[in-house]
């Protein structure tokens, strides 16, 4: 009886153990069921694509800034080195060739060391496990995480040959620093493409990986040479190497860069925001950050490396020559409670005015500090700088360079509470002069009396024809820069005046190209025909005067420019805004400096001593290999040499002359009727009695 119980709860223990195996088999094929549902198809394998950098060309064709998430530069298989293969193969995975995703050898022993040491340490993932992880799986060591990796790596096995399965992982795996792949590696670490990497320098990149922190060259040489030596010395075991090619290898100097080739990131930060903005509003952040394109710029790397330095140069100098407080050195920035900067700011953009490339910009000081776009973003008045658009309204409404106008004073609504009373740079005045001469020496008072003569709403229309898009009033005031606009609107409606009578719409993106080399959009110049030809000139030829004997004099006399170029200085009340904008044949720059709190900058800053210098120390550094060249005469434009005085062909006896442009057939016809021998007489003999006068002087005394 008793046996027959003992044999009882024997078969009841067995089917008890029977049981319970089987539920636990059940319970694992139904989460392995449920996990291989989560694990990605063949399907999806195979159309795995990385993300991929979106690269920044200048114009050209440079690359100057890239965006990513994952920076790679992708290569195939036959690209890369055999020996660099080799070593990934020997220090990762030596029997790559032979096993179908899982190495059982490999994976035991790890299992063996984790349940030793009580805790994930060994690693026994192959090559292809580790780009099931990289493809689609977190690195986190779970066992979930774990089985999902040993499915994809027999599905991928299945899917991509052994060579598919190398270029892919070599593409995919990480080397710190923000670097992915082989090649992005290969020239970041040594400079250099990933097929001129000796064997010194594979055993290196192949020892990286297993812990990028660690084994990074740049933060700690000596370290990554021995696990180098390491992966050299595995390749000599596993017969990749001779004993010959492990000494040479081991004897081998390694320079290290450190540079990302071909990407200057600290370059044109504020051109690169308005880069980033516009590709994210098109395309969106898949696009910019993973989809690998190409956007090609109208930047210039060169114009805007010359920028970036002087404009900052010559700020840091303004400050200490003319003591001005807050210093830049001594702003902090806070990132917890940031407030913006309250040290000096300027803005510089350089703009083709036949095109209206942008070739460079900078929108402040410091893009860290502040990301207000001053040259896009920033309101400001112009001042005198907007005079140019009351003279072309003038020339364009039958006036020219050798007409009159009085540069005395004026009140307007005398006694009423919009009473205005202009006044001159200089408190003094000029009486009768040249429009010629208004415009170069910048006289407020003979603007305000042309702009009453003119009409300010004539003015305020011919300037939002030329492109300025902000708000004119239609007032008196308007003649002198009374108007808040931006530096890239003002570029805008100077590039109408130097091209000719064309207006432009200034653009920076030329073409942005998919990573397959389709093309997805392209721009060309817009040009719009909104003056006369022959008027636009005349005013160019005035605004040289502005350099020759005008405010911008000391361009020539203390920077020794010597170039053929045209411009306006502008200055603002209360000294809060500096302004120069200019240019040459081709080329037109808009500087402005103050600060962004409309402070005064310091008594008597004018955009002579401020703007100006910027200006021209940058224009002489874009221009100093460059042939100087004249503006180009319309067909239809004469010269006469006119007498300042009377307006009239001049002769050997007027004092004061100018070669004067006309329309043909508006030239004077009748030389001057004020200066003759007579005259002449007459003023060499009032020449005598002063110097007469002044001997007898100096012998009283």
């Amino acid at each position: 009886m008793g046996k027959i119980l003992e044999t009882k709860d024997f078969l009841r223990a067995t089917l008890y153990g029977i049981y319970i195996y089987a539920g636990v088999m059940v319970i694992t094929v139904i989460t392995l069921f449920i996990i291989s549902k989560t694990v990605p198809s063949a399907y999806i394998i195979e159309r795995y694509k990385p993300p991929l950098a979106t690269v920044v060309y200048d114009r050209n064709g440079k690359p100057v800034h890239t965006f990513f998430l994952e920076r790679r530069m992708p290569v195939s298989y036959f690209q890369i080195p055999k020996h660099l293969i080799n070593a990934f193969i020997a220090v990762e995975d030596k029997r790559f060739m032979r096993h179908y995703g899982l190495d059982f050898k490999r994976l035991v022993k790890a299992v063996i060391v984790d349940i030793y040491l009580r805790r994930p340490a060994q690693g026994g993932s192959t090559i292809t496990q580790q780009l099931a992880r990289n493809m689609f799986l977190t690195p986190q060591k779970l066992l979930t995480r774990k089985i999902k990796e040993m499915m994809l790596a027999v599905r991928i096995e299945r899917t991509f040959s052994k060579q598919e399965i190398l270029e892919k992982y070599l593409n995919l795996i990480y080397f710190g620093h923000g670097v992915y792949g082989v090649e992005a590696a290969s020239r970041f670490y040594f400079g250099k493409e990933i097929g001129d990497l000796n064997l010194a320098e594979s055993a290196l990149l192949a020892a990286i990986p297993r812990s990028p922190s660690l084994y990074s060259p740049l933060r700690n040489f000596e370290r990554a040479r021995r696990r180098q030596r390491v992966v050299l010395k595995l390749m000599l075991k596993n017969g990749f190497i001779t004993k010959e090619e492990y000494e040479d290898a081991l004897d081998t100097e390694i320079s290290i860069v450190g540079k990302r080739e071909g990407t200057k990131e600290e370059i044109a930060p504020y051109f690169m925001d308005m880069v980033r903005r516009y590709i994210l509003s098109r395309y969106g952040e898949d696009f910019l950050f993973k989809g690998g394109g190409k956007v090609y710029t109208t930047l210039d790397l060169d114009y805007q490396m010359a920028a970036d330095s002087i404009l900052k140069l010559e700020l840091d100098k303004f400050e200490k020559v003319h003591h001005l407080e807050p210093k830049k050195e001594e702003y902090v920035r806070d990132s917890v409670n940031p407030q913006p900067p309250q040290y000096l700011q300027g803005a510089l953009v350089t703009l083709d005015p036949n095109t209206g490339e942008i070739l460079a910009l900078v929108g402040g000081r410091d893009h860290d500090d502040s990301e207000f776009n001053r040259v896009i973003q920033a309101k400001r008045q112009p001042g005198s700088a907007f005079k140019p658009f009351v003279y072309l309204t003038a020339i364009d409404n039958g006036y020219y360079p050798c007409d009159k106008v009085e540069d005395l004073p004026i009140i307007l609504n005398e006694g009423q509470e919009n009473e205005w009373k202009p006044e001159n740079y200089d408190k003094k005045y000029l009486g009768e002069i040249t429009l010629r001469k208004a415009l170069a020496l910048s006289r407020n008072l003979a603007t305000v009396h042309l702009v009453l003569e003119i009409g300010p709403g004539a003015v305020a229309s011919y300037a939002r024809r030329a492109g300025i898009t902000s708000y004119l009033p239609p007032y008196p005031s308007l003649a002198l820069g009374a108007v808040t606009l931006s530096p890239i609107e003002l570029a805008t409606g100077f590039s109408s005046i130097a091209n000719y009578g064309y207006r432009i719409r200034p653009y920076f993106i030329k073409k942005v190209v998919d990573k397959n080399g389709v093309v997805l959009e392209s721009h060309e110049p817009l040009r719009v025909h909104v003056f006369d030809s022959l008027s636009t000139y005349i005013v160019t030829n005035m605004l040289e005067s502005t350099f020759t004997e005008g405010t911008a004099r000391g361009a020539i006399l203390h920077y020794g420019w010597n170039r053929v170029a045209a411009g306006k200085t502008g200055t603002t009340n209360e000294h809060r805004d500096s302004w120069f904008i200019g240019y040459t044949p081709g080329l037109l720059t808009c500087v402005w400096v103050g600060y962004d709190s409309l402070r005064t900058i310091y008594e008597g800053a004018s955009g002579a001593s401020m703007a100006l210098p910027i200006w021209t120390l940058y224009m002489k550094k874009i221009l100093d290999e460059l042939p100087d060249t004249e503006f180009v005469v319309p067909q239809g434009i004469v010269f006469a040499e006119v007498c300042d005085q009377s307006g009239l062909l001049a002769t050997q006896y007027c004092p004061v002359t100018h070669i004067e442009p006309f329309r043909e057939g508006d030239e004077p016809q009748e030389f001057c009727n004020i200066h003759g021998p007579k005259g002449n007489i007459q003023k060499l003999l009032k020449e005598f009695q002063k110097q007469e006068l002044e001997f007898l002087r100096s012998a009283w005394k």
